[in-house]
């Protein structure tokens, strides 16, 4: 269930992100849409990554057992890169997709 929900919020972000290319810049090209659009799910997840080690980092004094803070950031990095390759792999025909529907439109 999981998977599936990763793939409706990978084409969720991605269709939202082709749409905000194709009609704030409607001048640029099909190309530079799409990557925009591709790039927004991998941006999103750095985004989210940093905020979350830096929350980590910053309850880190307060953690008890050694190692703690270390796991927590390691668990991070895995959902970074599963992020990053979910998007790009979902997102990539999501937003050429997208774009070709939103500049006929």
């Amino acid at each position: 269930m999981s998977v599936l929900a990763s793939v409706v919020l990978v084409v969720a972000v991605t269709s939202a992100a082709a749409w905000l290319a194709t009609s704030r810049w409607p001048h640029r090209t099909r190309r530079w849409q799409a990557t925009f659009a591709a790039l927004g799910v991998p941006l999103l997840s750095v985004v989210l990554f940093v905020i979350a080690v830096l929350t980590a980092l910053a309850d880190a004094p307060g953690a008890g057992e050694r190692g703690t803070v270390g796991m927590v950031i390691f668990s991070m990095v895995f959902f970074l890169l599963y992020a990053v390759v979910a998007g790009l792999a979902i997102g990539i025909p999501t937003a050429v997709i997208s774009v070709r529907m939103l500049r006929r439109s």
